[in-house]
């Protein structure tokens, strides 16, 4: 977040150190532990990962990103959109329950996960490599839970714009509660005793502590311990989590708590113990607890749904923030699933070469870019590595809960769903292959708006519209940048390289169609708004009535952009057997986080019912019919 370099741990701790300390001698005792991560899609996927990343140094793998089977059975309310933002996220009492819990959960997802928990441990205990585990905790039981044991009943955890009916994670004030998690600790270390490291998301994503400043509903839990310290909750926690550890196998279990959200976290880290941290502060002292370049989960992939666009300049970046950090712990996680060799190679380079300004920078990612296209085209491929940082950066200004191409054309199928005048006329046979992956738990009205991203509205209006499209624009000249060098660097390379080319170029144009989709999607919102606000008084009759009206020339334009936009997508898609765009398997995993793998007929429906509505524009300047007047057949 290569391959065919061999630096051993003190090597590389030596060489992260260069760029902190002036003593590299000191440099064997900086990172005490390093932990490599990636998204692997079968086991000998992980471990030809596992083998890489130990060659680079690593002492643990990361066990659990977002692939392992998802709990799709939490989507246990019709019309709820809420637990999509749980279903992938490992749940220590769901994937390895304690026998109380056995009743209310399906009965085979543990055993599915914990199958491949544990021969992904047999891999790491064969290669003498330790395991890292990321799960978001207290996260939300079944409702029936709560029904049979009341005093279980912790915090409200959903998110009050995103969800339709109250969820709630366990209590773990409670000593019952605590006793599930000791016994659930220990059932999953007894299977991966390899585990080490335990990492903690909580506050969101339907998961929570009580009583914490950090809730979406705000503080909130049972009121028999609302005054009860945060440092207490969180050492009890812990040290029953530990304690869980130690009843399954001999040997430390390290605990840190991310996405807190407290206000002051370093007076509650300061009240735990060594390997207990929260916000990136361990205990007693309020020390840093780790660097952390790059990520693993699909929310920080600034290109999704697009896969496959690499983010060199990013990685190396955070290696020098990393290298000048006092943390013990370096997690490196590679987010992009298509091209790990490149990011071991910008671990490995940095190793053994540290940069630490602009200059030494792409000193070092030329190399690592002639090693890869040959010296004579190392400085495109560089220059196409900084348009695309620039376009990452572009979008990480319009990350809010996600990017927009994440939360919008596909949580809000802004990519399938038909642009119309009138979208609160569509049929159902018109809004079925979309309106059920929306996530959007308030009215249908606000469904129906392109621009309402999950009950937000930050790209509405006049300022919000241009200040987004501006950057989308920007983006695209950047896109439009790389894939000319790439495409020139294609030209004349020979294979494989110049197939490694085609595709990077055909991935870089995907998203190149996610940006427009986005940009139609905010400017034919806008156009809508202001001329359904009463703006527009003058029905079109007569010839000389199109000569000066701009809003309605501009509105069908936006949607002709559209139409041809999904056109283009779908034949690309259609054309290449290449993973272009992350798509599931089957049409009954599509879910609202995850587009379908018929995308292209739904691209293709899309046009037609857009196509089909084009004669409603004309309403739009009939000021006198009522709302909802039948369109002209």
């Amino acid at each position: 977040m290569c391959r065919f370099q061999t630096w051993r741990l003190p090597i590389l701790l030596c060489g992260l150190m260069l760029a902190a300390v002036p003593d590299a001698g000191a440099a064997q005792s900086r990172f005490k532990t390093v932990i490599f991560g990636r998204h692997s899609d079968s086991l000998a996927s992980f471990e030809s990962f596992a083998r890489q990343a130990k060659q680079s140094g690593a002492t643990h793998v990361v066990l659990t990103a977002e692939d392992l089977p998802w709990a799709m059975w939490q989507m246990d309310t019709p019309g709820d959109p809420y637990p999509a933002w749980a279903v992938s996220n490992v749940g220590l009492l769901k994937v390895s329950p304690p026998d109380a819990l056995l009743p209310f959960l399906p009965k085979d997802y543990a055993g599915t996960v914990l199958s491949i928990l544990r021969s992904r441990c047999e891999v790491l205990r064969k290669l003498g490599l330790k395991a890292a585990f990321t799960t978001f905790e207290p996260q939300m039981l079944p409702e029936a839970v709560y029904e049979a044991h009341p005093l279980w009943r912790g915090p409200q955890v959903d998110h009050p714009l995103r969800s339709r009916v109250p969820r709630f994670a366990p209590s773990i004030d409670n000593p019952e509660v605590l006793a599930l998690y000791r016994e659930s600790i220990r059932k999953l270390l007894t299977v991966c005793p390899e585990i080490e490291i335990l990492s903690l998301h909580t506050n969101d994503s339907g998961s929570g502590m009580s009583w914490s400043g950090g809730l979406y509903q705000g503080p909130n839990g049972s009121a028999l311990v609302r005054d009860r310290k945060m440092h207490q909750r969180y050492r009890e926690f812990f040290g029953t989590l530990q304690a869980g550890a130690a009843d399954a196998r001999p040997g430390p279990l390290e605990i840190d708590a991310e996405w807190v959200r407290e206000a002051a976290p370093d007076l509650v880290a300061g009240k735990l113990g060594a390997g207990m941290a929260v916000a990136n502060l361990e205990g007693p002292n309020a020390t840093v607890y780790k660097a952390v370049v790059g990520f693993l989960l699909d929310y920080f992939y600034p290109f999704y749904p697009a896969q496959g666009i690499p983010l060199p300049v990013r990685y190396l970046e955070e290696l020098e923030q990393a290298a000048a950090s006092s943390a013990p712990r370096l997690f490196y996680l590679i987010g992009d699933r298509y091209d790990s060799d490149l990011y071991l190679q910008i671990y490995d380079a940095f190793a053994r070469n540290p940069t630490h300004d602009d200059v030494s920078r792409m000193q070092l990612l030329r190399s690592v870019a002639a090693s890869r296209v040959g010296e004579a085209g190392a400085g495109a491929l560089v220059g196409a590595w900084m348009a695309l940082h620039r376009v990452q950066r572009d979008a990480d200004i319009l990350n809010f809960g996600g990017t927009i191409f994440y939360i919008g054309s596909v949580h809000q199928r802004l990519l399938t769903r038909p642009f119309v005048p009138f979208p609160e006329e569509l049929k159902a046979e018109e809004n079925e292959h979309y309106r059920k992956f929306q996530f959007q738990a308030r009215t249908e009205e606000r469904a129906r708006d392109l621009g309402d991203i999950q009950g937000t509205r930050q790209y509405e209006g006049l300022g919000g519209t241009a200040v987004s499209g501006n950057l989308l624009v920007r983006m695209q000249g950047d896109l439009t940048r790389a894939r000319g060098a790439v495409r020139t660097l294609g030209a004349t390379a020979a294979p494989p390289v110049k197939q490694r080319l085609e595709l990077l170029d055909k991935r870089i144009q995907v998203f190149g169609l996610l940006v427009e989709n986005c940009r139609n999607a905010l400017e034919y919102q806008y156009l809508l708004d202001f001329m359904k606000g009463g703006r527009l008084r003058r029905p079109v009759e007569f010839q000389e009535h199109l000569t000066d009206i701009t809003e309605w020339r501009a509105i069908k334009e936006v949607g002709r952009r559209e139409m041809d936009n999904s056109t283009v997508l779908a034949d690309l898609l259609e054309a290449n057997q290449d993973i272009l765009i992350d798509r599931v398997k089957t049409s009954a995993e599509e879910n609202i986080r995850q587009l379908g793998p018929d995308l292209v007929s739904q691209l293709r429906r899309k046009v037609k019912i857009m196509v089909t509505h084009w004669e409603d524009y004309e309403r739009l300047f009939d000021a006198e019919k009522p709302k909802g007047v039948p369109r002209r057949d």
